[in-house]
């Protein structure tokens, strides 16, 4: 699970920065959005990335931390749900740009 809670955090810490900042959060939101055809107002995913930065961003300092997005994702395992190797290799294949490289060759895989 901590595995997957890290794998988590790393895609959606699409700048590298080692925290993710609202519009990470929201680029995210906004592409599972339209992987799963859902199509939803400017005004729903902006309350969508506001409650969650309200339930993860403990400290209050505009970004999660890993510490923080750890326990909002123990918090809320549907977060994690889909992190399976099928998916996961899914999700790269979708977004190549969320490639996480993690030094495992395709017949580990």
């Amino acid at each position: 699970m901590a595995d997957k809670i890290a794998f988590a955090f790393r895609l959606y810490d699409l700048r590298g920065t080692g925290s993710i900042e609202r519009e990470e959060l929201k680029e995210m939101v906004l592409a599972i959005l339209n992987e799963s055809d859902l199509l939803l107002s400017d005004d729903a995913v902006e309350q969508i990335v506001d409650q969650t930065f309200k339930q993860a961003d403990l400290n209050s300092d505009g970004r999660i931390d890993p510490d923080e997005w750890k326990e909002f994702a123990s918090k809320n395992p549907a977060l994690l749900k889909n992190m399976t190797l099928p998916y996961l290799k899914d999700i790269t294949m979708s977004f190549p740009s969320f490639v996480v490289y993690s030094g495992a060759g395709d017949e580990e895989l």
